[in-house]
């Protein structure tokens, strides 16, 4: 994508929060092919974009807070062939302005933002290049077109070399143009045209992708060991003069005569500058048999093997190639003197370089070099030739010969654009080489030397950025990567570099938003370059974590689909890992295992095993990890049986084992859970203050040591083990850090042990102290508090015991997160207690309140009867017969016959009172039982 941006910051494109300020206060300009606005004056942005069509014509209207007199008259008077008008509406209620931009047509897209330091509020508008609106005219391009021929002045053929010399350090205006003609041979050169860039106004230094030594994190660092980077291409500098003369041709041009011979002549060169190559080649063929020693011979003999190298370049056909060549090489030979033999003697090595026959090559330039016809050893020519020679000699990947060939000219060249090419060149051997520091030292060296080269060659910073990178040295591999978006923010490897800066702030630890952020930015201001893929790819692995299915398939679908488009070794691997990488951040682990399983199955020789095997094991783990903790133990150890003799043989994690382990015990197999404890806890024993150590804390999710001595406490009191429980339970040094809810296990298991020891007190003082030091979530000190009721109901201490089960009933109202079984043995065992000391309206109400949270749930036909008993013996059969009347369960039926028996004796009993009454003899105490 060629649209030009100026800065994007990662993360929320709109904030909620308005806050009003008096000055905002902005710009509008046209910069490169993009129209920027940009607004300053506020900390928080409350603003708005609308697209309208007026009449139809395309609006963006935008609302932004107040802006100052001086602002709204420079947006008034703004026009361009983007933004055809710009008007603002007055302050609404809300006292807010509404810009309103004219668009040129539906080809011109928007594209506004946020940055933070500073704040300000940013729109671009821009050509959509993929838009099929009729695009917006260009101005016409006044540069100076090349000339294309010369005109004869002697009537004679004489081919001779041209002497005028162009001053020292100065670079010619012109294109090269080599003319064979009665005045001879003339040579000039062009630069061609100025690179284009993208330079940002808001952030010219590209400071939002700088990191500070305090924002980089370690952990991120080390969990970055096992990203996937694909490596990019080397990037090569065009061979400049040789760039110049092969879009040079050569003129060629025939002075009338009136002989048959002449006008034959002029036949062939007029056949030749139509392009007629076919009536060309066999016309010539007529000539030669005809006039087998014209003299026109020179001139016909090299366009005909222009031809042919024009047919190649047309055709692609290797016969042409060959016969072009050939016939170079033959006219070299014959016209030894020709101002084009040394011109044409470079070209068939450069050409054979560019064909990719660098042995053949180096013998091309090595007979340029040794010509004797070609006496001046020190030429631009085989100064050029040298070059050649050390790049023939890179891509067979000899580094020292091409070093050597580099050097010689950088010390021994006559023109200093050669010599600069040279020490630029030799940078390139060593990265091809991968020898990386030689490279980063190669390419700082030259800059170093030849400062004004700084904007010429790119690849001194790209390769030296990418050096950098591949050897670890990030934050310097960072910054060179600024200074090259920077330099050369129009270069094709820009959208490579933009995204390794995005890869380098993951590595760091920036926050997301950023990382995010710099991909973004990659994929706005390259999107149409294949270059861009990789931060597309990368964005849309990221971006699965929140899309629906039907989403999720369309994006699998467009990774793959991209992947394609770009010419990147292990490209289809990054893109799988890619689709991997969302899928595990979805939580989506077997899809993961599965789409790499099958991957590396398919490609058994070329896939990056250590890559792929890390991936699946760590997502074996994640599998495992998140079935321990939704509690399907039973899932948890079929994961690990089905990947046991496969991924996990050879894995060495320690978390695979503590799974396991976890799995064993949460289902009641304490005795192996114990085994995979012990080894892990071992272990983490061994390498403690080691980087390995360090490494496993980062990159796996194995517990610490305090709570590994916390679980063996656990299945060692499960297997009534309780002087080993004891021992571990001691080895915690620091439970403070414990989590939460393990620190209330480590709780309940050393009052569980001080319990068996028969000191209960102990037990009493260790709870209290816990809940009255307790600073962590109400909710886990429940159990705590049932436990501490239970000792202290064992020791009649009835109040306190009270107490403490009505501050479970308390927790669970403030929170509502008090497990069901604790609130409700909490609730059972108060009111027993307040029964027990005759407090039957407390107790009824506790009763009452257990029933009815937990009846539909739980089995508690025991506490209904016993809730009607009380009523019962209180002599009110009505409430009696109304709580016995509502028995739930398939298991109740034992307590709703006893208490049906219970009714029935009330009832005979309250009959045979009234009749006991008419007897007179009844005496007074029988009628009162």
């Amino acid at each position: 994508m060629n649209t030009i941006i100026q800065i994007i910051v990662a993360g929320s494109l709109f904030f909620g929060l308005a806050v009003h300020a008096a000055g905002v206060n902005g710009t509008i300009q046209f910069q490169g092919d993009t129209v920027h606005m940009e607004l300053s004056g506020q900390q928080s942005w409350d603003y708005d974009v609308k697209r309208l069509d007026r009449k139809g014509k395309p609006v963006v209207q935008m609302s932004v807070p107040a802006m100052d007199e001086a602002t709204i008259q420079k947006l008034n008077s703004f026009k361009s062939e983007f933004v055809t008008g710009v008007s603002v509406d007055q302050k609404g209620p809300d006292g807010k302005h509404i810009i309103s931009f004219s668009l040129a047509n539906e080809g011109i897209d928007s594209f506004d933002y946020l940055t933070d330091q500073p704040s300000r509020l940013i729109i671009d508008f821009y050509v959509n290049p993929s838009s099929k609106a009729a695009p917006v005219a260009k101005k016409e391009d006044k540069s100076e077109t090349l000339p294309t021929k010369l005109p004869a002045k002697v009537s004679k053929p004489v081919v001779k070399e041209q002497t005028d010399k162009v001053a020292k350090g100065r670079k010619p205006a012109t294109a090269d143009s080599l003319v064979i003609a009665n005045n001879g041979v003339s040579v000039a050169m062009n630069d061609g045209p100025a690179r284009s860039g993208i330079f940002d106004g808001g952030d010219p230094d590209y400071d939002r992708f700088a990191i500070k030594d305090y924002e980089i994190k370690e952990e991120a660092m080390i969990r970055a060991r096992d990203n996937y980077y694909i490596p990019f291409p080397m990037m090569e500098s065009p061979m400049t003069y040789w760039d110049k003369m092969k879009v040079t041709p050569s003129i060629y041009e025939i002075s009338p005569q009136a002989s048959e011979e002449n006008k034959q002549a002029r036949l062939l060169l007029t056949l030749f500058e139509k392009q007629r190559y076919s009536v060309f080649l066999k016309t010539q063929k007529w000539f030669k048999e005809k006039y087998p020693k014209s003299e026109y011979n020179e001139i016909i003999d090299f366009m005909t093997a222009d031809v042919h190298l024009a047919l190649w370049q047309s055709e692609k056909r290797i016969a042409s190639y060959e016969e072009a060549m050939q016939l170079y090489k033959e006219a070299v030979e014959k016209y030894p003197k020709s101002p084009l033999a040394e011109r044409t003697s470079l070209k068939i090595g450069y050409y054979t370089l560019e064909r990719g026959d660098f042995l053949g090559a180096l013998r091309a330039f090595n007979e340029h070099i040794e010509n004797k016809n070609f006496p001046d050893n020190n030429s631009i020519s085989k100064d050029m030739a040298r070059i050649g020679s050390g790049l023939a000699f890179m891509k067979l990947n000899r580094s020292v010969e091409a070093v050597e060939q580099f050097d010689n000219v950088e010390k021994n060249s006559t023109n200093r654009d050669l010599k600069v090419e040279a020490s630029f060149r030799k940078g390139d051997v060593w990265f091809r080489s991968k020898n990386y520091p030689k490279a980063v030292e190669s390419y700082e060296a030259s800059l170093k030397k030849y400062p004004e080269a700084q904007g010429t060659y790119p690849n001194a910073y790209y390769n030296q950025a990418e050096s950098l990178f591949l050897m670890g040295k990030y934050n310097k591999s960072l910054d060179v990567y600024r200074d090259f978006i920077k330099k050369f923010p129009s270069d094709e490897n820009a959208a490579y570099a933009m995204t390794r800066v995005g890869e380098l702030l993951d590595i760091f630890g920036a926050d997301t938003s950023r990382v995010m952020g710099a991909y973004l930015e990659t994929y706005f201001r390259y999107g149409e370059s294949p270059n861009a893929v990789i931060a597309r790819l990368r964005l849309l692995s990221a971006r699965m974590t929140a899309m629906k299915p039907k989403e999720v398939r369309s994006a699998v679908e467009e990774i793959m689909s991209l992947a394609k488009k770009v010419d990147l070794p292990n490209i289809e691997q990054f893109a799988t890992v890619m689709v991997a990488d969302g899928y595990t951040r979805r939580k989506e682990y077997q899809k993961s295992i599965d789409l790499l399983s099958k991957y590396y199955k398919e490609n058994p020789t070329s896939v990056d095993v250590p890559l792929m095997t890390n991936r699946i094991v760590s997502n074996i783990n994640d599998k495992l990890e998140s079935e321990v903790e939704s509690g399907n133990f039973i899932q948890s150890l079929r994961t690990h049986s089905q990947y046991a003799d496969t991924w996990l043989k050879n894995s060495k994690r320690l978390d695979t084992k503590y799974y396991v382990g976890r799995s064993f015990e949460l289902g009641g197999a304490p005795n192996e859970a114990e085994k995979y404890y012990k080894d892990v806890l071992n272990r983490t024993y061994a390498i403690r203050g080691t980087p390995e150590a360090k490494e496993i804390q980062v990159k796996e999710q194995t517990p610490g040591e305090d709570e590994l001595n916390l679980r063996l406490a656990a299945v060692f009191t499960q297997e009534q083990k309780y002087n080993q429980a004891y021992e571990h339970l001691k080895n915690i040094k620091t439970p403070e850090k414990l989590p939460d809810h393990a620190q209330i296990e480590r709780v309940n298991i050393a009052v569980k042990l001080l319990e068996k020891r028969g000191d209960n007190e102990s037990a009493i003082r260790y709870l209290g102290e816990l809940l009255r030091t307790w600073k962590g979530q109400p909710e886990l000190v429940a159990e705590p508090y049932l436990k501490l009721a239970e000792l202290q109901l064992k020791q009649g201490r009835f109040p306190e015991a009270i107490q403490a089960l009505e501050m479970v009933d308390q927790l669970q109202t403030d929170s509502g997160k008090v497990a069901p079984a604790v609130h409700a043995k909490a609730l059972e065992s108060l009111g027993e207690t307040l029964l027990s000391k005759g407090e039957d309206d407390k107790a009824i109400a506790a009763f009452e309140k257990l029933l009815e949270k937990y009846e539909e749930t739980r089995p508690l036909s025991s506490i209904r009867y016993k809730l009607g008993q009380i009523y019962f013996k209180r002599g009110e059969s009505k409430k009696a017969a109304e709580a016995w009347s509502d028995f739930k369960g398939d298991k109740s039926e034992f307590w709703k016959n006893l208490a049906q028996e219970q009714l029935k004796n009330s009832s005979w009993r309250d009959d045979y009172k009234k009749y006991i009454k008419r007897i007179p003899a009844m005496s007074e105490n029988e009628q009162g039982k």
